[in-house]
Order: structure tokens, then C-alpha cells, then sequence
């Protein structure tokens, strides 16, 4: 699992969206991602172009919000231009899997902001969906433990998914 850090801090907002970041140093979130041993690049969206800052959006936040469902346009911009704040006035946090995109925050979920402290709490306690999914390799194995052998592990069965 890697993590990439879309922010500038000359444009951070006191926004909802921001919880937890304005007014804080960064290099102490950077801490605690490091603390959770994840491996992570920050990107300063003042050095990309508009181009290149809207294909970020539309390559890495985009994807996860379709698959999960939940809300990014009004988080990251507004109806009419959605993407306009990624990284700028709003940081984005994006987790990557095999390089490709699985997460992103903030986001809204269910009438909520899930900010990017709330991934980083999420992440400090070692919760499900928070890591690269030894929690659910290791749920998987106890249910097939329960189910009798099946020939192989969680991990097996995952990486021969991830095959196909």
C-alpha cells in the first residue's frame, strides 16, 4: 500500500473538509502516516498544471468514488467545476493498491465527511480497510478455518485473484 498526498500549503481553507489539517503542520501527519509504516509521496499541486492536476483527479479520485459510492464533486469542487479544489484548497489523500487508486479523502459518505484525519485515526488503530488488507486476509482465513481446508490461504486466494 502506498499513499499519495495531493497538498499546498499556501492555498489550506478553515473548511469542514479540512478537520484536523488546518493549522496543523504537515510534517505531523506525515509523521503518522509514517508511524503506521505506509509508504508515502507528497505532491505539491502548485508545480502541476491545470491539466495535470485535473487528470489527477479524474485518474485517482475519481475511480474509488464510482466503485464505493460515495460523494468527491462538491468535496474536491463545486457542480459546475468538480476537481477545482483537489489539493489546493482542499488536500486529497489517495491510497494506492498495486498502484491503482482504492481511497480517497476526504470524502462524503452517507451525508458524512470522512476526512483525511479520520482515515489517519482509522489507520493509527490498524482497522479494517485502513491497511492493505492483512485484516481481511487474516478474517478470510479464520472463516476457512471454520469451512474445513479448501486447498489454500487467504493470501493465495487473493493473489490468484488479482491474477485473473
Amino acid at each position: 500500500m502506498k499513499v499519495e498526498l495531493y497538498y499546498d500549503p499556501d492555498n489550506l481553507e478553515p473548511r469542514p473538509e479540512n478537520e484536523g489539517l488546518y493549522g496543523q503542520r504537515m510534517e505531523r501527519v506525515l509523521g503518522q502516516i509514517k508511524e503506521a509504516g505506509v509508504e508515502y509521496r507528497v505532491v505539491d499541486p502548485s508545480e502541476l498544471s491545470r491539466e495535470e492536476l485535473e487528470d489527477a483527479y479524474t485518474r485517482l479520485a475519481v475511480p474509488p468514488s464510482v466503485r464505493k459510492r460515495y460523494g468527491i464533486k462538491r468535496i474536491f469542487g463545486t457542480n459546475k467545476y468538480p476537481g477545482s479544489y483537489f489539493g489546493r484548497q482542499v488536500p486529497a489523500l489517495v491510497v494506492l493498491e498495486s498502484g491503482r487508486p482504492q481511497d480517497v479523502f476526504p470524502h462524503e459518505e452517507g451525508g458524512k465527511i470522512v476526512t483525511i484525519k479520520d482515515y489517519l485515526e482509522r489507520l493509527a488503530r490498524g482497522e479494517d480497510g485502513a491497511r492493505d488488507g492483512r485484516a481481511l486476509a487474516k478474517r478470510m482465513d479464520s472463516l476457512r478455518a471454520k469451512m474445513g481446508y479448501v486447498g489454500a490461504t487467504a493470501r493465495e486466494l487473493i493473489d490468484e485473484g488479482r491474477r485473473r
